[in-house]
């Protein structure tokens, strides 16, 4: 009878630890690079980038976000070779079509929102693809 408990004690510990490994890994791929600031704070300009979607959707100013976001040129990557000058390059012209949304007149927000969204989709064309799906998400039809 005690081997019966000590067994059933025994699996109950292996399929305990079986589930928190499964866990981690898949929070492991659905955030590879999840300590790198940079990676970070592109999850959090997503957010920010939905939250600009729904104003231009309903013809609304958007929120400042321009100092937020322009910790794109400072923040560390998780690979360091990522800060090359087309890196830079890109960052600023992200950085410019921001400016420019939240300067938008109800007339341009849609045509300026979705100059910002193309200017992610190219960087994350060239840098770090993984994303391009859910950036596409972004897009207004």
């Amino acid at each position: 009878m005690h081997r019966f408990l000590f067994f059933i004690f025994l699996l109950a510990i292996v399929i305990s630890c079986s589930q928190k490994e499964k866990k981690n890994v898949s929070e492991t791929i659905k955030y590879p690079n999840q300590d790198a600031p940079l990676a970070l704070l592109m999850r959090n300009m997503f957010i920010d980038m939905e939250e600009m979607k729904v104003s231009v959707e309903e013809g609304k100013s958007i929120k400042q976000y321009l100092e937020k976001h322009k910790a794109i040129l400072t923040a560390k990557p998780t690979d360091a070779n990522v800060k090359s000058e087309t890196f830079q390059s890109m960052g600023m012209a992200y950085l410019a079509s921001l400016k420019e949304l939240e300067n938008s007149n109800k007339e341009e927000l849609l045509d300026n929102y979705q100059l910002l969204v193309n200017s992610c989709l190219a960087c994350h064309n060239n840098f770090c693809p993984g994303p391009v799906k859910r950036i596409n998400l972004l897009k207004i039809d």
